[in-house]
């Protein structure tokens, strides 16, 4: 660890704690979806697959790119897991990946958006001489982010009897799950499940159905159906748990230089550093830079917690150097850890609140690069 300029160290026991919060609020053998687009919310997405993998914490795992699919589906370690397409791949992109062994069909689900495109899937699995399992997204406002019901319901038969797909899932997503209009949402899900209770039993039976996302696992757990999709939930993200949850991940940094440094001195391309008494200001060194952690590195009010107290950069972020400002503070060396994120005064609250944005954002302020070295305890 000493030897590391920066990382991300992700608990894996909060994860597990996690989702046994959120099952604690389903049904029986409910199964978890665990959402891992845009790279795993920053956690690092082949290495926190493996983690839910390894240690069964999930059923399915579930990406918004397609190249995220065929990265988790040709890597091993993730193959005790199913592979969720919640996004759009091309019907060529998918011939060319069954084609040269990218995916696995077994393991790949596909989402549907219109019946077109069930359609033109249907001839790639023939030509490619496999079954393609698919999920059928449901839109409840019918604005083309799915079948309408009433499409789904007029296409039905076609559906259910496509020879070379298998129609194993059906989901839709609301987008008032953030609302504050509870009447709202629930009118929402009433229809939603009138739609699913209209499905001949037969074809009920081949599915797996599944609406709630993290935001309304809490309030409407009585529509957990046969699966939910955990995201901001599984990472301890606020998303109306009434702090239940844990945040898993600190953002971490070795200290690699103390020194005064005279206030005339530039620490970056833009000096804005103000004089203190006897102009100089004590600076600490991370090797940590805008790539590494964007969205943090360029809010207004970024903090730094060093040995539980909290400091200021000293100057703005300079390639992959953060300066900060601990003058007064002579206990702090070379090979102390700084943290970003993740400790006391550098909470995901506490960042949202200085910055005032939105708990519905929250995720934002998890997204790392690659380069940052993702560390699984």
């Amino acid at each position: 660890m000493m030897q590391r300029a920066a990382w991300a160290e992700v608990n894996t026991k909060g994860i597990a704690y996690n989702l046994g919060v959120i099952r604690s609020q389903l049904k029986d053998n409910v199964k978890v979806c665990a959402v891992v687009k845009a790279d795993a919310y920053g956690h690092g997405l082949v290495g926190f697959v493996r983690e839910l993998a390894r240690q069964g914490f999930a059923d399915m795992a579930a990406v918004g790119k397609f190249r995220e699919m065929m990265q988790l589906s040709t890597e091993c370690g993730v193959d005790k897991l199913e592979i969720l397409l919640l996004g759009v791949a091309t019907p060529e992109e998918i011939a060319m990946a069954v084609d040269c062994g990218r995916i696995i069909p077994r393991r790949s689900i596909f989402s549907i958006y219109n019946i077109a495109m069930l359609r033109a899937l249907d001839k790639v699995a023939e030509t490619a001489k496999v079954t393609l399992r698919v999920h059928i997204r449901i839109d409840g406002w019918n604005s083309g982010m799915g079948l309408s019901m009433e499409e789904f319901k007029e296409h039905e038969e076609e559906i259910f009897n496509m020879k070379h797909l298998e129609v194993c899932g059906l989901y839709s997503h609301l987008y008032t799950a953030y609302s504050d209009d509870r009447e709202e949402v629930e009118g929402e899900l009433k229809r939603f499940d009138s739609f699913v209770n209209s499905i001949p039993q037969g074809y009920r039976r081949r599915l797996t159905v599944h609406i709630l996302n993290s935001a309304l696992i809490f309030h409407f757990p009585e529509y957990s159906y046969d699966m939910v999709r955990a995201g901001t939930s599984m990472y301890g993200l606020p998303c109306g748990d009434n702090g239940r949850l844990v945040p898993i991940m600190r953002i971490c940094a070795q200290i690699f230089d103390v020194r005064d440094v005279p206030d005339s001195v530039p620490l970056s391309y833009l000096q804005t550093g103000e004089a203190t008494d006897g102009g100089k200001r004590r600076i600490a060194r991370i090797m940590l830079g805008y790539w590494d952690s964007p969205l943090l590195l360029t809010q207004e009010n970024i903090r730094i917690s060093i040995r539980g107290k909290l400091y200021a950069p000293a100057d703005e972020v300079c390639m992959d150097n953060l300066c900060v400002d601990i003058t007064g503070a002579d206990d702090i060396e070379v090979g102390d850890i700084a943290y970003l994120m993740g400790e006391n005064g550098v909470t995901i609250n506490e960042i949202l609140e200085r910055n005032r944005i939105d708990y519905v954002h929250s995720e934002w302020m998890c997204l790392t690069a690659g380069r940052l070295e993702k560390v699984y305890l």
